[in-house]
């Protein structure tokens, strides 16, 4: 199993057989307004052509439609008839963007030998929590590779623990830029008073993970992209040197690949 990580949330991952891209966010860098009042999104550039992200891929998983993770110039890149499968509230939204295979996942559904499973998360807590809507992440199963729980916009909640206890995955990929609206630059307009707790996994959340799974690997992406992230890579690396193994913690840079076999390799971008 390879996986590419591309930006922000964008993976792309060769499993099973088939080429997956996840949550495409092909803005060019500073394109889109701030969320925090630091600067323009995204904070930095892809590191590669859009072609060559979409070269050889089979399918697009899209997680929810905030603007960071499936945005306009993806959109405009991606060929309609590519399949995209989504959670079921945004069936209709991307249709009416021209997309003509755009399939539901309730629940699961079977590619080849592939079973790819869609799951639950919470982005967020507290009073921002009913403002961020429903967000999906995705389990991938094969008989010859590793069960993936890619968590998706989440933070560590029990919901994270029973896809764990369930699924049982050795490999995991949780965000973790610890992203936050504060009310000096309300993006919601009245809807929204005050300010929020993390919308996604902080240092401290993703050692709660890595304790709670031991025996699986973790890599960590939505880092390095967006103004409202409250840490940086180096953060959250020497924040979590003590208490997560180096063998079983990865902070790829965009465009990095890992690949996941035995031993674990990995190439720089």
């Amino acid at each position: 199993m390879e996986l590419l990580h591309i930006r922000n949330a964008t993976l792309k991952i060769n499993y099973g057989g088939h080429t997956f891209l996840i949550d495409p966010y092909f803005a060019e860098a500073g394109s889109q307004p701030s969320f925090a009042g630091k600067a323009s999104n995204p904070t930095v550039p892809l590191p590669m052509p859009t072609d060559e992200i979409l070269m050889g891929v089979d399918c697009v998983l899209v997680s929810h439609l905030h603007p960071d993770h499936f945005d306009e110039a993806a959109q405009a890149a991606i060929p309609r008839d590519l399949p995209i499968y989504c959670q079921p509230e945004d069936v209709d939204t991307i249709r009416s963007a021209g997309f003509l295979a755009v399939r539901p996942l309730q629940d699961q559904v079977q590619l080849g030998e592939i079973i790819l499973t869609r799951t639950p998360g919470q982005h967020g807590t507290g009073s921002i929590l009913p403002l961020m809507g429903v967000v999906s992440g995705f389990v991938f199963q094969h008989p010859g590779e590793r069960t993936v729980y890619w968590c998706g916009d989440t933070v560590w909640y029990e919901g994270v623990q029973q896809n764990i206890d369930r699924y049982q995955p050795s490999l995991i990929v949780c965000h973790a830029g610890a992203n936050k609206f504060f009310k000096e630059h309300n993006v919601f307009g009245p809807a929204y008073t005050g300010d929020s707790d993390v919308l996604i996994m902080d240092a401290a959340q993703v050692s709660c993970l890595c304790d709670y799974a031991p025996d699986s690997q973790v890599v960590a992406t939505h880092v390095g992209a967006l103004d409202h992230e409250t840490v940086t890579r180096a953060e959250l690396r020497a924040a979590l040197k003590k208490s997560v193994g180096s063998d079983q913690l990865f902070i790829p840079e965009d465009g990095q690949t890992l690949v996941f076999d035995q031993p674990l390799k990995t190439s720089q971008p």
